[in-house]
């Protein structure tokens, strides 16, 4: 940088600190000497060291210092020495503690610590005493190095090799002896430096545009200051959706565009909607501990509805099958539980809306299964579920919409194989190729819902249905390989800043 154009962008703060440079080094004396806080010094000198004017330099050193309970021994008396001084006839313990005002831990520390150095012996003559001994009276008499290190360290003196293997033992003790660091910062001026330090700077620059000074005009003797666009700036991470709510977003306006109404339902369900009400049977695994979070209550059943599937799980109803064969258990469809499948908000539509064909719903919301976190697994997650309610609907037209959906969101490579669902036939998976996962990965369950599940809503045309994993497809459109990154506190925060917008519109 050429030096006068240097001088013309120069800020306030690095004009005041300048004058201070030609006679100190210390960061220290520069904020007492040149009257400004330590923040807008030290501002000043990292804009001058990125300006190549002066190298700053910070050595590091570590020094003890006392802890809470040093301290208060070296007002008090170390413990071990209370404990020796009152021993000028044999004691027992609690009179050596109530003498010395030494607590149950002190004292117990200082029968081991004065023991092993020979200082006290213990006799039990029907009761137990202690007693000093020669080496006791002569610490006593000599004064405690211990307690001599103690003020030492508070002084801030130097200590000889003796003294510091007897500190690697005060260390030990608990709030005795800590470390801490120092930092002496330096500063010295460059070559281009020492011509700055050496100019006269003056005050003919303005720094800001005011009324007072387009008012008066006493701008036109004077040069605005230059701005340095090439200087380093902190970075800055401003506020923006969370990738998974981004993604979320973008689905939903890929389903309203696509002619879909937006559902809602509770977190918490009763197992009547989550599965009685799908055609599930009440021994299905899905309804054990291992894989769904129950909880210890009861919720209500809608009576006349619960009839119906009640009748269809036993005899099939009117629907065309034989059913279940079993006694259709009421108690077990009011047990409440987070919700396996957002599903179970689809058939509370069915039944409580009372939706005519033609119609096209999807859902957006989180859900609960117990399962082990790994890449592509999490305890909850979210799904998005969507149907679609019309005459004459094949398998042909649900991957028709898998498709396209799929496309809208960027991903174009995918396949589907036959599944089996209690609750649809025929059922199929549609999985995609994961870029970064090297590998094709499930991305969505889908299927006819069957006769049985539609009869106790008295729908007679083909419904057309498919749940998806939320965090799975977020990955693919982010280019994650582990789910944890898409939801929970194990995310990466630096991949969640710099992530970048997805934009498909």
């Amino acid at each position: 940088m050429e030096l006068k154009a240097l001088l013309e962008g120069l800020h306030p703060l690095e004009r005041k600190v300048i004058p201070f440079l030609k006679f100190e080094s210390d960061v220290g004396l520069l904020v007492k000497k040149s009257g400004m806080q330590e923040v807008e010094v030290m501002r000043a000198l990292q804009w001058l060291s990125n300006k190549e004017v002066i190298r700053l330099e910070v050595k590091e050193s570590e020094r003890m210092v006392l802890g809470k309970n040093a301290v208060l021994y070296l007002e008090k008396g170390l413990p071990e020495k209370r404990f020796l001084q009152v021993l000028e006839k044999p004691l027992s313990l609690n009179e050596i503690k109530q003498k010395g005002n030494l607590i149950d831990e002190e004292a117990n520390v200082c029968i081991g610590l004065l023991k092993r150095k020979g200082c006290i012996v213990s006799s039990n003559g029907g009761s137990l005493t202690f007693e000093r001994t020669n080496e006791g009276k002569r610490m006593l008499k000599d004064s405690f190095p211990e307690e001599v290190i103690l003020k030492k360290i508070y002084n801030n003196e130097s200590l000889s090799k003796d003294e510091l293997k007897v500190v690697e033992e005060l260390k030990r003790r608990k709030d005795f002896i800590k470390f801490e660091t120092d930092k002496a910062r330096s500063v010295f001026l460059t070559e281009l430096g020492k011509q700055v330090v050496n100019m006269k700077l003056g005050d003919n620059v303005i720094n800001a545009v005011t009324p007072e000074l387009l008012r008066s005009g006493a701008w036109k003797d004077k040069k605005f200051r230059s701005y340095e666009l090439q200087g380093q700036a902190p970075k800055v991470y401003p506020g923006k959706l969370h990738p998974l709510q981004e993604t979320m977003n973008l689905a939903r306006r890929i389903f309203m565009n696509m002619g879909f109404k937006e559902m809602e339902g509770p977190l918490v369900e009763t197992a009547f909607w989550c599965m009685d009400s799908m055609w599930i049977p009440q021994d299905h695994p899905a309804r054990d501990v291992q894989d769904t979070f129950l909880l210890p209550y009861e919720g209500k059943l809608p009576e006349r509805l619960a009839k119906k599937v009640a009748e269809v799980h036993e005899t099939g109803g009117d629907s065309g099958s034989k059913g279940y064969g079993y006694k259709w258990n009421e108690k077990l469809a009011k047990q409440l539980l987070l919700r396996t499948h957002t599903t179970a908000t689809t058939f509370r539509y069915l039944g409580e809306k009372n939706v005519k064909y033609p119609a096209k719903y999807f859902y957006i919301g989180r859900i609960f299964r117990n399962e082990a976190i790994d890449a592509t697994h999490l305890p909850e997650f979210h799904q998005s579920e969507g149907f679609v309610m019309d005459e004459g609907l094949t398998l042909r037209d649900l991957m028709g919409y898998i498709k396209e959906f799929y496309s809208q969101m960027g991903i174009h490579k995918i396949k589907f194989k036959p599944t089996y669902n209690p609750y649809t036939e025929p059922s199929m998976e549609a999985i995609g190729y994961n870029e970064q996962l090297g590998k094709w990965v499930e991305l969505i369950n889908s299927g006819i819902f069957r006769p049985e599940s539609l009869e106790p809503y008295g729908i007679k045309v083909p419904v057309i249905a498919w749940g998806l994993g939320f965090e799975r497809l977020a990955m693919m459109v982010h280019q994650q390989n582990n789910i944890r990154n898409m939801l929970g506190a194990t995310a990466d925060l630096t991949w969640l800043r710099n992530s970048k917008v997805v934009k498909r519109w």
